[in-house]
């Protein structure tokens, strides 16, 4: 079971996001293809959509405009690279269960693939570790190419990422865009998350006192995330469940401050006392962000945090 579709981002930047899941053949039916269209003026063109096969909008849309300069990269050109890079390093489409997460008119798409049960681990507390490989891609100038290998946590269907990502490669759409770096990006990042798994078994072991912790949440994490994920942070870590800020601000910190309780964090445990477990409450608040840039700018994060406790 996969999790995009059950993950909190229901937008991306403000545009409304849709879930897909499947064979990666399945997931590519609802990618769009484009076409760039001159226009008049002499420093833009239109990227324009054309309609999919049953799809109700039956004429091109124009999604974005962008510097003649623009490189586009066709989704299905990312997705044709990806399936040859799983090719390159051994693993079969048929092997791969696909999620992709895609805006309305198909401009920025999400693509999340879980590598076979042979890639995946247990450190040590019950709950397997499943290797992915990601791939992100727009059309409308928005954001980079992006591939990258994670670990994620899977507990009742909801996955939580590791505080570390390998084979992160971001390419600009300017010039000529290389998709051969994907087949490598997978590769090295499937190595170097092997070599890992001991080091997540390892952070296990790294014994974290409630002082330490306390203090930790009370600066860096309500520097980086803000006064009230601190305080989720904080109630996940201390009961394993979420909360809700109910008292004033002022003159309160975010172990201190007045809250409701809310649902039990899956997979979280009653008290959190390692550097694995904190990982683990980190990437499930980041995944709650209820924008996908959000969701991978605060994932981002999550590995500065880790360094300042």
């Amino acid at each position: 079971m996969l999790n995009f579709a059950s993950t909190a981002a229901s937008t991306w930047s403000s545009l409304t996001v849709t879930h897909h899941a499947g064979s990666i053949d399945d997931v590519a039916a609802h990618v769009p293809t484009f076409e760039r269209w001159s226009t008049a003026n002499a420093e833009f063109d239109w990227i324009v959509r054309r309609p999919l096969p049953g799809d109700r909008l039956v004429e091109p849309v124009p999604v974005a405009g962008v510097r003649k300069g623009y490189a586009l990269v066709q989704h299905r050109t990312v997705i044709n690279a990806v399936v040859k890079a799983l090719d390159a390093a051994g693993v079969r489409p048929g092997e791969i269960e696909a999620e992709l997460a895609t805006t309305a008119c198909g401009e920025r798409i999400a693509l999340s693939l879980q590598l076979p049960e042979r890639y995946s681990f247990d450190p040590g507390d019950g709950h397997e570790m499943a290797l992915r490989f990601e791939c992100l891609n727009s059309v409308d100038g928005s954001s980079r190419l992006r591939a990258l290998v994670g670990w994620y946590r899977l507990v009742c269907c909801n996955g939580l990422l590791v505080g570390t990502t390998h084979a992160d490669i971001r390419k600009r759409h300017s010039g000529v865009v290389d998709l051969t770096q994907i087949s490598p990006a997978l590769t090295s990042g499937i190595a170097a998350a092997e070599d890992e798994k001991r080091h997540l078994s390892d952070w296990r072991h790294f014994y974290i006192d409630d002082q330490r912790l306390a203090t930790w949440v009370d600066g860096a994490v309500r520097d980086m995330w803000g006064f009230k994920a601190a305080t989720r942070a904080w109630h996940i870590l201390q009961g394993g469940t979420d909360a809700s800020v109910t008292g004033p601000f002022r003159d309160t910190l975010p172990t201190t401050v007045e809250v409701r309780l809310g649902n039990a964090v899956p997979g979280a445990p009653k008290r959190s006392d390692n550097l694995y477990d904190v990982a683990q409450a980190l990437a499930w608040l980041a995944r709650q962000r209820h924008d996908f840039r959000e969701q991978f700018r605060w994932r981002g994060q999550i590995p500065e945090l880790l360094g300042a406790l």
